[in-house]
């Protein structure tokens, strides 16, 4: 664990809900990885194109690029939920096999861990202790929160292994670890396949194959989303143009990203922006 610094606004949310009726929420995906703790309820939820039932003591996780839904089958349902932004969990924890269970979506990658009776008692317990310490703030609760959260995915790594997509960390996996960050520095960029390849001393092919395995997307489709989820952000935080918003999110003009973010999205950027202006 890095040494955890002043958490910056909005860089880490955790609540806890309660919902008794009439609770279901549409395909929609976020700039932030998500943990969500179910204490009470039957849940089915969809997370790219994956369907799950997720009942009582059951944690999921979701990255930044999944689009998601759910429906509630039993009530009530009680939850926390956590949501990091993908920045702070990078400066908080470097341990790569840890924040796989973030990042990388191997075929065989499971979102749910249901837990055992006897490690639902401490898991609960930390996310209760996360809680009150995000919201009384008292001193140094960053480094409290921090303390709490590397302590559960250390522990939910001892006991449930299998559920980590990485283990082990071997040369061909450290080169793809390197270029999906790579990717995530610099996907404002005219960045190819082709190019990323000779920067990192491999054949192409190759990276392309291992890529998908490792983090479950195509080079190409894991830049066209972080430059999408780029563009979401501007066009809810920021008075930008389309155009301007399309250029500063990495697409080279702005027919290609209204096409681009339909494609993904379902409807255009000016569609996006007047739907989440009336949340705001």
């Amino acid at each position: 664990m890095n040494n955890p610094k002043i958490i910056p606004a909005d860089s880490v949310r955790i609540k806890y809900n309660e919902a008794r009726k009439d609770m279901k929420l549409e395909q929609h995906s976020h700039n932030f990885y998500q943990i969500i703790y179910i204490k009470e309820g039957l849940i089915e939820f969809k997370i790219n194109g994956k369907k799950y039932t997720a009942g009582k003591n059951s944690l999921i996780f979701i990255s930044n690029l999944e689009s998601h839904e759910l429906k509630v089958l039993e009530y009530p349902y009680k939850r926390y939920y956590v949501l990091i932004k993908p920045h702070y969990l990078h400066s908080l924890i470097s341990e790569p096999v840890l924040v796989s269970i973030f990042k990388h979506r191997p075929a065989h990658f499971n979102h749910v861990i249901a837990l055992r009776p006897e490690d639902s008692v401490y898991v609960s317990n930390t996310f209760k202790s996360m809680y009150d310490e995000a919201s009384t703030s008292m001193p140094f609760w960053e480094f409290t929160l921090c303390s709490y959260f590397f302590l559960l995915l250390t522990f939910l790594f001892r006991k449930y292994k299998d559920s980590f997509p990485i283990t082990t960390i071997n040369k061909p996996m450290e080169t793809i670890l390197d270029v999906q960050k790579y990717i995530e520095q610099h996907f404002t960029e005219n960045i190819v396949l082709e190019e990323v390849s000779k920067r990192f001393y491999s054949n192409k092919f190759y990276m392309s194959h291992l890529f998908k395995k490792i983090t479950g997307f195509s080079f190409k489709e894991y830049l066209i989303l972080q430059r999408i989820l780029k563009s979401k952000e501007l066009l809810i935080n920021s008075s930008e143009s389309i155009t301007h918003v399309g250029l500063y999110s990495g697409f080279n003009n702005v027919n290609h990203f209204i096409r681009i973010f339909r494609q993904y999205e379902g409807i255009t950027p000016y569609q996006y922006r007047k739907k989440h202006a009336a949340y705001q």
